[in-house]
């Protein structure tokens, strides 16, 4: 069928799909902070449906960040060298992780939790760094990592439901005993996977970096074998802590199940 003039013109000037992406993107990278959807519609121009649509398929493969406040550059471009508030976070970190990456001799990871996904912006092991399948840049289901439990755990109920249910995890569409272990990763303040049901063979124990709003990050640790949760539990969630008062004074000093 043919278009008809005015038809045929409004085809014309419609931005291609990669075109729309740098719009988006470029909008992002040139304003400091986060930009609520509102203003990226109005910043480059495209309908909000869009401009809504392509966020989130950027979102899930972790070129952009959202979080509250709303959107920003994401961890796939942090250890490209963009300028984004998870470097700042990145730089935060850095110390306390290969502070515990020393003392509990495993791999230490910073993750941020995007999408239903953890996205792992940081790791630090040394020589054992190789012995853990994990790698900066990449994506797991957020229910099936130590580090994405212990954010969930801070994590509206309805908010997870959404999140996972569109990542087609495990949990989706039964999660009730997702909630029981969630309420228990809150009162102990840790997420602990044993290496030894585990088809990886590793360990890992996590702790969810918290600011007033939610969590921010999670910190957590991993080895081939087994890990001793009652001297590692300790020692990640204390540095997660750390690195929340760093970020956000006092109010992190809380202990986590205070609230």
């Amino acid at each position: 069928m043919r278009l008809a003039g005015d038809e045929m013109a409004e085809a014309t000037r419609r931005p291609g799909v990669l075109e729309r992406i740098t719009l988006i993107m470029d909008c992002l990278a040139e304003v400091p902070g986060r930009m609520l959807l509102e203003e990226v519609v109005e910043t480059t121009g495209l309908p909000k449906s869009t401009t809504h649509r392509m966020l989130v398929q950027l979102v899930e493969h972790g070129w952009v960040d959202h979080a509250h406040g709303g959107y920003t550059l994401g961890p796939r471009l942090v250890h490209r060298g963009a300028s984004t508030d998870l470097e700042e976070l990145r730089s935060h970190a850095s110390p306390v992780l290969n502070e515990l990456a020393s003392m509990t001799a495993s791999v230490a990871h910073l993750a941020v939790l995007r999408g239903g996904f953890v996205h792992y912006i940081d790791k630090i092991g040394g020589g054992v760094a190789a012995t853990v399948p994990s790698q900066i840049g990449t994506r797991i289901v957020a229910s099936e990592a130590a580090c994405g439990i212990a954010m969930l755990a801070w994590t509206d109920r309805d908010e997870i439901v959404s999140m996972l249910d569109h990542t087609g995890a495990p949990h989706a569409g039964a999660h009730e005993e997702l909630f029981i272990e969630l309420a228990e990763v809150r009162r102990r303040g840790i997420a602990h996977f044993d290496g030894g049901v585990r088809p990886s063979g590793v360990s890992s124990v996590g702790a969810a970096i918290r600011g007033p709003a939610g969590p921010v990050a999670a910190l957590s640790v991993a080895r081939r074998g087994t890990l001793s949760v009652r001297d590692v539990g300790p020692l990640v969630a204390a540095a997660a802590r750390r690195i929340g008062v760093t970020l956000f004074g006092e109010w992190q000093a809380r202990t986590p199940g205070a609230e």
